[in-house]
Order: C-alpha cells, then structure tokens, then sequence
C-alpha cells in the first residue's frame, strides 16, 4: 500500500488552502449521508455566518446535487448497489462553488447534455413555466417529476451549470458538475 509521505501531505493540504476547499467528500453516498453532510456543510465556520438565503440556497443545491448521485449515478461494479461520487465545496471572490461528479450510463450522455443545455437557455419564468410542466407531465418526464432537480439547482443558484462528460469506457462516463451560489461575504 502506498503511503502519502509528510512533504506530499504538506503540498496537498497547501493545495487546499489555495484553492480554498471547505469540504470534500468522496465515496458511496444514500440519504443518511446526504443528512450528515448538509448538517456538516451548514456548521462549517465559513457559512455559519452567512445569510440565511444563502445557507438555504446552499443547502438545497447541496441535497439536489447529491440525491442525483444517489438516483442517477452508475456502479462499475455491477455486483454493486452503492452509489459512488464525490462532492467538493469551495469559496472563490465571495462565490460558493458546488461541484459533483460521478458515473453515469454512457447511452444517456447525449439526454443528459440536452436537458442540461435546456436547463441553462432559460430565464427564471421560463424555469418556473418548465418546473410547472414537469409537474403536470409526469409521463414525459418521469414518476413524480424526476428531472425536477436540475431545475431546482438553476433556481437557487448563479445559473450556467459548467459540466463535463468523461468517456470511462464504452459503457460509463464520469460526470462532473459545478455550480455557484452567491455569497454575501467576501473572502
């Protein structure tokens, strides 16, 4: 097994500090979890002190995120039922910055770039138009308005989601999401 000797321990926490990391978490998530980290997320000294819009915004973006994980992402271990990602939480120019990745099914890559793409080109009536039509047609869009979450995360954040897909093999791709909540303290 390999170890992380001090100089290499002493760079990556310095990588950290620079990049301002809050948070990071990487393994298998279920709602249990996504409880304690929002619960983590909220206590940490950097959003205690902030408005509570933003900490509400914060902590809804933070649950949708990762409830996508827990219902969307893929095992590559097909054996398994764990739902494996990662989440890290930063602060750049007074900005929280939310990203996500994990596996995805490499067939739905070209559905998920369109909704995606949609989810971006709309302004907040027409989010609020299309988080009502999703509602209303459930069978277009899934049992009880499974697309909702994107929609949710434009409506409390900075809008256009940076996103990327990642070919892992022709089967999965790896997923990779960021989004912006405004602070109101600066760094």
């Amino acid at each position: 097994m390999a170890t992380l000797d001090h100089q290499e321990f002493n760079t990556w926490f310095e990588s950290l500090q620079t990049n301002n990391i809050l948070f990071m978490f990487k393994g298998d998530f279920n709602q249990e979890l996504i409880n304690s980290i929002v619960l983590l997320i909220e206590g940490l000294p950097e959003i205690e002190h902030e408005d509570i819009i933003v900490k509400k915004r914060m902590s809804g973006v933070v649950v949708e995120c990762l409830q996508n994980i827990c219902r969307h992402g893929e095992n590559i271990l097909e054996s398994s039922e764990l739902k494996p990602g990662m989440l890290l939480l930063r602060k750049k120019n007074g900005d929280y910055l939310i990203s996500i990745g994990n596996n995805v099914k490499t067939e739905k890559v070209a559905k998920l770039k369109d909704y995606i793409a949609k989810v971006n080109g709309l302004d907040d009536s027409g989010l609020k138009e299309f988080h009502r039509d999703v509602l209303i047609n459930t069978e277009l869009f899934g049992k009880y308005g499974a697309d909702l979450g994107l929609i949710n995360i434009a409506r409390k954040s900075n809008r256009d989601f940076d996103f990327d897909f990642r070919e892992i093999d022709d089967t999965y791709s790896f997923f990779s999401f960021e989004v912006s909540i405004h602070g109101t303290q600066n760094n």
